[in-house]
């Protein structure tokens, strides 16, 4: 299990001191810089940090990478791996994100009623992963299988929401291949 805390290493020749995310495993550290940076009337004695702004900032990105690592079983990971992985992982493309612009193109071409199910669609495929980015590595045959199950209260929706879902997907695809 990793450990994580926002913490500030040593100061720069100019007076700031940049923000880490300070990763734990195993007794073991690594750190992940982040784009924040602060200054000595930022720290307290010990030199942690207590500026709210960037405080806030460094605990929802605990949030996220706590999120990224336990949707994967890392348990025999080391230090270095879980740091490579949480840096790597920012290079995955969100498929919400697609999904929303494929939505928006939908508007902007006249198929308000059909974007309408594509949303409603999307809406629920995030509510089931329990995120509002849901990434296109998260979108395995397992993952969408049981996620169809959960759709078997409703025939329309268990038809009709893959369908769109799939629709989304293919187009990311095409579009990718065109690029």
């Amino acid at each position: 299990m990793a450990l994580f805390k926002a913490v500030v290493r040593r100061p720069r020749k100019d007076g700031f001191w940049q923000v880490y995310i300070r990763v734990c495993v195993d007794r073991r550290l690594g750190y992940i810089t982040t784009d924040k940076y602060v200054t000595s009337k930022e720290l307290n004695k010990t030199n942690e940090i207590t500026d709210p702004y960037v405080l806030q900032y460094c605990s929802s990105l605990i949030i996220e990478y706590n999120d990224r690592l336990n949707r994967k079983d890392t348990s025999r990971w080391t230090v270095r791996q879980v740091v490579e992985y949480l840096r790597i992982a920012d290079t995955d493309l969100c498929f919400s994100e697609y999904a929303r612009l494929h939505i928006d193109r939908m508007i902007d071409h006249g198929q308000e009623r059909n974007a309408r199910n594509y949303q409603l669609a999307l809406q629920h495929l995030e509510r089931f992963c329990g995120t509002t980015k849901v990434m296109f590595d998260e979108l395995t045959s397992s993952t969408m299988s049981r996620w169809i199950q959960t759709l078997e209260k409703t025939k329309r929706a268990k038809d009709m929401y893959p369908v769109c879902m799939r629709q989304v997907f293919k187009a990311a695809v095409m579009e990718s291949i065109l690029r």
